[in-house]
Protein backbone atom coordinates (compact mmCIF):
# COMPACT_ATOMS: atom_id res chain seq x y z
CA UNK A 1 0.00 0.00 0.00
CA UNK A 2 1.47 3.55 -0.79
CA UNK A 3 2.23 6.09 1.73
CA UNK A 4 -0.11 8.77 1.88
CA UNK A 5 1.30 12.27 0.32
CA UNK A 6 1.55 14.60 3.17
CA UNK A 7 1.75 18.20 3.85
CA UNK A 8 5.30 17.72 5.27
CA UNK A 9 6.03 16.37 1.24
CA UNK A 10 3.95 19.12 -0.17
CA UNK A 11 6.29 21.80 1.35
CA UNK A 12 9.57 21.21 0.20
CA UNK A 13 7.78 20.01 -3.85
CA UNK A 14 6.20 22.92 -4.17
CA UNK A 15 9.16 25.53 -2.53
CA UNK A 16 7.03 26.80 0.18
CA UNK A 17 7.51 28.67 2.89
CA UNK A 18 5.64 28.09 5.83
CA UNK A 19 3.69 30.96 7.35
CA UNK A 20 2.17 29.26 10.82
CA UNK A 21 4.42 26.83 11.74
CA UNK A 22 1.81 24.94 13.98
CA UNK A 23 0.07 22.30 11.73
CA UNK A 24 -1.23 18.72 11.38
CA UNK A 25 0.60 16.77 8.92
CA UNK A 26 -2.71 16.34 7.40
CA UNK A 27 -2.76 13.86 3.65
CA UNK A 28 -2.92 16.21 0.83
CA UNK A 29 -4.91 14.35 -2.52
CA UNK A 30 -6.60 17.80 -4.27
CA UNK A 31 -5.56 20.87 -5.31
CA UNK A 32 -8.53 23.99 -5.74
CA UNK A 33 -7.81 27.04 -7.01
CA UNK A 34 -10.35 29.89 -5.96
CA UNK A 35 -10.70 33.47 -4.71
CA UNK A 36 -14.28 33.28 -4.07
CA UNK A 37 -15.30 32.28 -0.55
CA UNK A 38 -18.47 30.89 -0.90
CA UNK A 39 -17.88 28.84 -3.56
CA UNK A 40 -14.44 27.39 -2.21
CA UNK A 41 -16.76 26.80 1.13
CA UNK A 42 -18.75 24.57 -0.71
CA UNK A 43 -15.98 22.46 -2.11
CA UNK A 44 -13.07 22.23 0.02
CA UNK A 45 -12.63 19.17 2.53
CA UNK A 46 -9.74 18.12 4.70
CA UNK A 47 -7.59 16.58 1.73
CA UNK A 48 -7.27 19.60 -0.63
CA UNK A 49 -4.92 22.54 -0.76
CA UNK A 50 -6.25 25.84 -1.51
CA UNK A 51 -4.57 28.11 -3.82
CA UNK A 52 -5.73 31.89 -3.01
CA UNK A 53 -4.49 35.57 -3.53
CA UNK A 54 -7.03 36.34 -0.88
CA UNK A 55 -5.45 37.00 2.98
CA UNK A 56 -7.88 38.25 4.91
CA UNK A 57 -9.10 36.60 8.41
CA UNK A 58 -12.54 34.97 5.89
CA UNK A 59 -9.61 32.70 4.47
CA UNK A 60 -8.72 31.54 7.93
CA UNK A 61 -12.55 30.86 8.85
CA UNK A 62 -13.51 29.40 5.60
CA UNK A 63 -10.36 26.51 5.59
CA UNK A 64 -11.13 26.10 9.69
CA UNK A 65 -14.79 25.30 8.35
CA UNK A 66 -14.00 23.05 5.37
CA UNK A 67 -10.99 21.63 7.34
CA UNK A 68 -8.86 22.59 4.39
CA UNK A 69 -5.45 20.76 4.77
CA UNK A 70 -3.41 23.79 3.91
CA UNK A 71 -3.63 27.72 2.34
CA UNK A 72 -1.19 28.20 -0.29
CA UNK A 73 -1.13 31.74 -0.81
CA UNK A 74 0.00 32.45 -4.49
CA UNK A 75 1.93 35.39 -5.99
CA UNK A 76 4.41 36.19 -2.97
CA UNK A 77 0.75 37.43 -1.26
CA UNK A 78 1.15 38.36 2.26
CA UNK A 79 -0.98 38.17 5.02
CA UNK A 80 -1.33 40.24 8.41
CA UNK A 81 0.23 39.02 11.71
CA UNK A 82 -3.20 38.65 13.30
CA UNK A 83 -4.38 36.73 10.52
CA UNK A 84 -1.81 34.25 10.95
CA UNK A 85 -1.99 34.63 14.91
CA UNK A 86 -5.81 33.28 13.89
CA UNK A 87 -4.98 30.59 11.68
CA UNK A 88 -1.92 29.20 13.62
CA UNK A 89 -4.72 29.20 17.00
CA UNK A 90 -7.19 27.10 14.73
CA UNK A 91 -3.83 24.56 13.41
CA UNK A 92 -4.24 25.72 9.91
CA UNK A 93 -1.02 25.56 7.61
CA UNK A 94 -0.38 28.82 5.47
CA UNK A 95 1.60 28.85 3.24
CA UNK A 96 3.12 31.18 0.43
CA UNK A 97 4.52 30.46 -3.10
CA UNK A 98 6.59 32.87 -5.41
CA UNK A 99 4.32 31.31 -8.30
CA UNK A 100 1.37 32.29 -9.68
CA UNK A 101 -1.88 30.23 -8.53
CA UNK A 102 -1.47 27.96 -12.01
CA UNK A 103 2.36 27.40 -11.83
CA UNK A 104 1.65 26.12 -7.92
CA UNK A 105 -1.13 23.93 -8.78
CA UNK A 106 0.23 22.37 -11.57
CA UNK A 107 3.26 21.60 -9.90
CA UNK A 108 1.01 20.22 -6.99
CA UNK A 109 -0.47 18.09 -9.78
CA UNK A 110 2.98 16.75 -10.70
CA UNK A 111 3.57 15.72 -7.09
CA UNK A 112 0.66 14.00 -6.86
CA UNK A 113 1.04 11.81 -10.14
CA UNK A 114 4.59 11.27 -9.19
CA UNK A 115 4.15 10.71 -5.37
Amino acid sequence: MQKPYLLSNLIPDLKLTVLTEVYQDLPVTHGYCCDMLSWAMSRLDGTFCWFTILNSINVVAVASLSGCACIVLTENVTMDEEVLTKARNENICICVSEESTFEAAARLADALKNH
